[in-house]
């Protein structure tokens, strides 16, 4: 017995498989061994020149932030601008706008999602 609620009829599946056209994965007539050819040729080849110099920019930024670091670690917190008694610190400040962000996010994501809207996915990721 068929638990579908409409009856099984022969001949219509064979006529959907004609009505429903898969759309080709490669287009253009192109094989696959073109396809595999663009995707592994990226890491297969050198890299351009534009990569070189990002990565020289991006590693430069690297290594003086651990210089920073190190630099912290041994002098101590003080660099922050602890040392004065009346202002806030860099890093109190730091903390207080980060949790300021995390707090503003997750209100437009609750206002977002009492009024019902669609995209609230992409303000939940931001908060």
């Amino acid at each position: 017995m068929i638990m579908d609620a409409a009856p099984a009829v022969p001949g219509t599946v064979k006529e959907a498989e004609r009505v429903i056209t898969r759309a080709p994965l490669v287009l253009n007539r192109r094989n696959f061994n073109w396809l595999t050819e663009r995707i592994s040729g990226v890491v297969e080849q050198p890299a351009p020149r534009w990569w070189w110099v990002a990565f020289t920019v991006t590693a430069s930024a690297a290594t003086f932030g651990l210089f920073c670091i190190g630099y912290l670690i041994s002098t101590g917190v003080g660099t922050w601008g602890n040392q004065v008694p009346v202002g806030w610190a860099w890093d109190i400040t730091n903390f207080v706008f980060w949790i300021g962000i995390g707090h503003a996010g997750t209100l437009i994501s609750a206002i977002l999602f009492l009024l019902r809207q669609k995209w609230l996915s992409s303000i939940n990721r931001a908060a």
